[in-house]
């Protein structure tokens, strides 16, 4: 199993953002709730309660992921647009220079594909503070007349850093409770709306010695048609790449005041050292989206997948 920061950043992963002088230096920037990265947004995009970062009426969107200090010179050594085009992003030059207030960053600006639509995209990696930040922005091209380049431009060099909220004050802002810990301690959150949980000692886990449960919704609308459920959650347990030769070993589907819950188990190994794994994935879907639930552990600790359903089990959208 590789790293928790690396499985979590890879189940949730994120992209893209640029940089230019404007008007909107003298702007104030907004933080999310708890988060130490923030910035002033462009006129019509408001704080997100879905995720940490801005949206607009448009689709367009402002996402941060926030990192340990020392992620930045990991990120840049691979922040090329050789590197990001594996991502599907295409990027428009070699990136360059942005202006932090405090600290020092890189911003790429080019298009990307998903969902049926074309963006423009911009990705920006800062540091500054005792933090790392990934800004990622995306303006469907039918909405650059409402979210223009230059609005986009202008906030990206206001980007700012402050002092992280505690832990408890991240999970408070979550979008979602979780009840039962069910003996797993809370390591950070992602996005804003991811939660990372394990059993043991270490917050970074390198070897995969300790199991690793990761609470993770969709980011915005993102509703499965009914009777899909099933072959969605079969799908992204198997493009996971945290584990590899994946056999399932049980599947049901159920129902409870009118959301469906769909629980997998496998079994499979660590693509890297080739032990044994054990694996659950609970997913469930309502009429706005999914929330996804999904457990880790070395197969001598398959006892912790009964736990992750009670994680799972205990989870409320606020």
């Amino acid at each position: 199993m590789a790293s928790s920061l690396r499985t979590a950043g890879r189940l949730l992963a994120a992209l893209c953002l640029l940089s230019s002088a404007s008007p909107a230096l003298a702007a104030e920037a907004i933080f999310p709730p708890a988060a130490s990265v923030g910035l002033a947004p462009p006129p019509g995009m408001v704080p997100s309660r879905a995720f940490a970062g801005f949206e607009h009426r448009s689709g367009a969107s402002i996402l941060i992921t926030e990192m340990p200090e020392e992620a930045y010179g990991q990120l840049v050594e691979k922040f090329t647009p050789e590197a990001l085009r594996a991502t599907g992003f295409e990027a428009q030059g070699s990136g360059a220079a942005l202006r932090v207030a405090g600290g020092e960053g890189r911003v790429l600006r080019g298009r990307q594909a998903a969902n049926g639509q074309s963006y423009t995209k911009w990705v920006a990696v800062v540091r500054g503070g005792a933090g790392t930040g990934l800004v990622t922005v995306q303006v469907p091209e039918a909405a650059r007349g409402q979210v223009p380049d230059e609005a986009v431009e202008a906030a990206l060099t206001t980007i700012a850093f402050r002092a992280p909220g505690s832990l408890a004050d991240q999970m408070a802002a979550l979008p979602y409770t979780v009840g039962d810990l069910a003996g797993f301690r809370p390591v950070r959150t992602l996005m804003g709306n991811a939660l990372m949980l394990t059993d043991g000692p270490k917050d970074i886990d390198p070897d995969g010695t300790q199991p690793l449960v990761v609470v993770a919704p969709a980011m915005g609308r993102a509703a499965i048609p009914p009777g899909q459920e099933g072959a969605f959650a079969r799908k992204a347990l198997a493009t996971f790449r945290e584990i590899k030769d994946v056999t399932i070993t049980e599947e049901d589907r159920s129902t409870r005041d009118g959301t469906v819950f769909h629980r997998l188990r496998a079994a499979g190994t660590d693509p890297k050292s080739g032990r044994p794994v054990a694996v659950t994935q609970v997913i469930r879907f309502d009429v706005t989206g999914y929330l996804r639930v999904l457990g880790l552990a070395p197969a001598s600790q398959a006892e912790a997948l009964a736990r992750t359903e009670r994680v799972a089990a205990s989870v409320a959208m606020r």
